[in-house]
């Protein structure tokens, strides 16, 4: 059984009274909007302008290795000092790329690399490496 206000229960607004008389008042209220007029270019996006954030570098492509269709999508990222990318294939997997400096490409190294079909992962490494430059 909830207690009655005759117990000691404040109602929302005997809280918000007691809430508002103890603190000082400056003539402003926290709600009140502030000089947002005093940076005009705030809301002024420029058509075409490239938006920087982690998905503003995606890129889609189609494949055809050995008369198979595929639907490349990558998103590059950093990892520590080098830059690698998330590749996702027919919206199905996701594989890791990075450079290999053994064998100077891309190449997948997450647990699921050995799946891909070479002919795939060398397609995809040039395909990232032109898009780079």
């Amino acid at each position: 059984m909830a207690p009655s206000r005759a117990q000691g229960t404040k109602s929302g607004r005997d809280k918000h009274n007691a809430q508002t008389t103890n603190k000082e008042h400056t003539g402003q209220w926290s709600s009140q909007l502030q000089n947002k007029a005093a940076d005009p270019d705030r809301n002024a996006g420029t058509a075409g302008k490239k938006l920087q954030g982690p998905r503003s570098d995606e890129r889609n492509f189609n494949l055809v290795i050995d008369g198979v269709p595929y639907f490349i999508k990558s998103i590059p990222f950093p990892y520590n000092d080098e830059l690698r990318f998330r590749v996702f294939i027919n919206d199905e997997t996701e594989h890791v790329f990075t450079w290999d400096s053994e064998v100077k490409m891309l190449r997948a190294i997450d647990d699921d690399a050995s799946m891909l079909p070479d002919g795939l992962e060398v397609a995809i490494s040039d395909k990232l490496q032109n898009q780079a430059k």
